[in-house]
């Protein structure tokens, strides 16, 4: 091999494994958040606390791959003769893709009993890599996690742990931000309210 074809060579490989991401997870914890907002018929509380972010090495070795393990709970309560809905998920945008990027996101759901430590109700939130959303530049996608009913005097939960999150073909950052709604009905109103957890990247 000439002395030419080994320096292409050696510049490949080095592309390679400086593109390549550092192969090692980074755990970031994030704030709590809550509002209590007055309504017709009382009030209600949405909020969101526990939540963190653990980045890992994507599989394919691919510095255009972002993989993360998301974990948290939001919880909603309703003071009142009312009922509602508490919904949480994140937003999910890549700056600069190179290709159909892609989410794998598809939760199975489960309610554990109240009997649990916290002594709330519960939805437990397991994910699997089906479904695919692609994400043009600059274009931010909704990513639904779970969903619980409220009834009036309870306060739910929606617990997700270790959600698998894994975002391909993007060259450029990820972005990705909590959030929890609380949509609330009685006889005379329909109000609804939410929290946002801070943005963050992978």
């Amino acid at each position: 091999m000439t002395s030419a074809l080994w320096r292409v060579c050696a510049i490949a490989v080095g592309a390679v494994v400086w593109c390549g991401p550092t192969a090692r997870a980074e755990v970031e914890q994030l704030t709590p958040h809550e509002k209590t907002m007055g309504s017709a018929f009382g009030s209600f509380t949405v909020g969101s606390r526990f939540e963190t972010i653990n980045r890992i090495p994507p599989l394919n070795l691919m510095g255009s791959t972002r993989e993360a393990l998301l974990s948290g709970i939001s919880y909603g309560r309703i003071d009142g003769q009312a009922i509602g809905i508490l919904k949480t998920g994140y937003h999910v945008g890549c700056a600069v893709n190179i290709g159909g990027g892609n989410i794998g996101t598809t939760p199975q759901i489960t309610v554990t009993s109240p009997g649990s430590q916290s002594g709330l109700p519960q939805v437990q939130v397991q994910a699997q890599p089906i479904i695919s959303l692609s994400l043009a530049p600059g274009e931010v996608k909704e990513v639904p996690l779970g969903e619980k009913e409220m009834a009036p005097g309870r306060t739910v939960q929606i617990v997700i742990r270790d959600f698998h999150l894994t975002v391909n073909q993007c060259s450029g950052p990820v972005t990705l931000r909590h959030y929890a709604y609380v949509y609330t009905r009685s006889q005379d109103v329909d109000d609804s309210g939410a929290v946002f957890g801070d943005p963050t990247w992978l």
